[in-house]
């Protein structure tokens, strides 16, 4: 996508300033990449205002109905509890979500799956905790459509969707297998994510329900964007020699404004691409081992404990909770019951920091209450959970713990460091703390963005001009041999 510079006057025109072979290169990929890296930048715009649907752990416990323990009969055999267990209610019965299985309370067997009626009263109760008083309209049985095509979803296939009346059509989708809540999704989400999430990821269900060949296709074209912009920008700069020339670019009309912006965004264009590409972690890069210090930490703090006696006492006391999870410490059984720390018998029972501090001595180095957000802790739509217990070990490696129950919560190695700088960072541009989110950042997004579209959009009139004139030397070429082979 290049045209030959526009000598100034009284001057003798330059030689050409590029091997041809690589202007050819340049200008051919483009015609290849270039409405996709428009796509790729225009919905980034989007990306920064609309956000993929999702149901997180707190917003699907917020929508259970309070438990009624008076139900409770039967513990399950041969199940004892473990940390992350747990109890809650299901169309009006307790279970117990315990090694991927579901087990009915009432019976004490696995849950034998869960019927479009049972779905349709899960996603009532989880509507009203939610604000949305319409009523289910249908139920429909779904393996996977494109607000569930992720491999996140895989365990919980298939749902029942089940839309509601209200004017936006909301659906919720509750595994047919275990009764979770899955995915939420309204009509306006639907129609906006095509703008920003679904061209941004390469997300199209066609697509993105082969993981294998989605994510080949995320990095290849991501490796020859990153090549593209690489070759323009060289090319930017050679012919970019406004100490030799009245002008500051060679080029008129379209390719003017592809040279200024492309090379004026170059860098910027070229940073965001490769930051993409690193998102992928392409051949294994930036990848975290395992880390033998957090997988000891948590293995310390695990405790196996009998379900039976557990489920008795909860049913004795009665709590009036919405979901009670399995949170054991140093050896010890305890249960958080709607976020409020309780020992195998009931009692209240927090955390003293004295006692966190001594279990994270293990993972070694400083450690702290954080109350406000760090370079690594931190949110970007939404704040971070607070306060967290942080460790940070001698050789950097950062851990959060929870100082309700002390769980950790993750892990920073010094690949998931890099991964923050190299991909987050530079994707998000979030170095300056106070401008890493809001309507300062979003409009300064806004703007780069909007310099980088300039340069590529350019180049894309370039390469629709490019194809329609070499298709139309084809085609007469096409033509003349016809004739040709006619006469002959």
């Amino acid at each position: 996508m290049s045209a030959s510079p526009s000598p100034s006057k009284g001057r003798k025109p330059r030689r050409p300033f590029a091997p041809k072979w690589l202007v050819l290169t340049h200008r051919y990929l483009g015609v290849s990449l270039g409405l996709l890296m428009l796509v790729w930048f225009a919905s980034g715009v989007g990306m920064l205002f609309i956000h993929w649907p999702e149901v997180t752990s707190e917003e699907r416990a917020a929508g259970l109905p309070l438990m009624t323990w008076a139900q409770y009969r039967q513990a399950p055999a041969d199940t004892p509890l473990s940390a992350g267990d747990l109890i809650e209610d299901l169309a009006g019965r307790p279970i117990l979500r315990s090694g991927g299985e579901v087990f009915d309370l009432v019976t004490g067997r696995p849950l034998d799956g869960v019927s479009g009626e049972e779905a349709r009263w899960i996603a009532a109760a989880y509507a009203r905790a939610h604000g949305l008083t319409a009523r289910p309209a249908e139920v429909i049985a779904v393996e996977r459509d494109q607000w569930t095509v992720t491999g996140y979803f895989n365990k919980r296939r298939p749902f029942w969707r089940v839309r509601f009346d209200d004017p936006l059509a909301s659906d919720i989708y509750v595994s047919q297998g275990d009764g979770e809540v899955s995915q939420h999704t309204d009509r306006a989400q639907r129609v906006l994510n095509w703008l920003g999430p679904i061209p941004h990821w390469l997300y199209p269900q066609v697509l993105r329900q082969d993981a294998r060949l989605w994510t080949q296709v995320v990095i290849w074209t991501s490796l020859a964007g990153v090549f593209l912009i690489a070759i323009g920008i060289y090319l930017g700069l050679v012919a970019w020699r406004p100490w030799r020339d009245e002008r500051l670019t060679p080029f008129r009309g379209m390719m003017r404004w592809h040279h200024l912006f492309g090379l004026g965004a170059g860098v910027l264009t070229l940073t965001w691409t490769a930051s993409g590409l690193l998102s992928m972690q392409p051949f294994g890069l930036l990848d975290s081992a395992p880390d033998p210090r957090a997988q000891a930490y948590r293995a310390a703090q695990e405790a196996r404990v009998e379900a039976g006696p557990v489920l008795a006492t909860l049913k004795a006391a009665a709590p009036k909770a919405r979901q009670v999870i399995v949170a054991p410490f140093q050896g010890e059984a305890y249960l958080m019951v709607d976020g409020v720390r309780h020992d195998a018998a009931m009692r209240p029972a927090a955390l003293p920091p004295s006692d966190l501090a001594a279990a994270a001595k293990r993972l070694g180095g400083e450690q702290g209450l954080l109350t406000v957000e760090d370079a690594y802790w931190y949110g970007h739509h939404e704040p971070a959970r607070l306060p967290v217990w942080r460790v940070i070990a001698a050789d950097g490696t950062r851990y959060y713990l929870d100082p309700a129950t002390g769980e950790l919560l993750r892990s920073f190695g010094a690949s998931a460091r890099s991964y923050r700088w190299l991909h987050l960072g530079l994707h998000r541009l979030d170095f300056i703390r106070g401008f890493d989110r809001g309507g300062g950042w979003a409009a300064a997004m806004t703007a780069l963005l909007g310099v980088c579209l300039v340069g590529i959009g350019a180049g894309v009139v370039l390469a629709w001009r490019r194809t329609r004139h070499d298709l139309g030397q084809l085609g007469r070429r096409l033509g003349q041999f016809g004739r040709a082979r006619r006469r002959a």
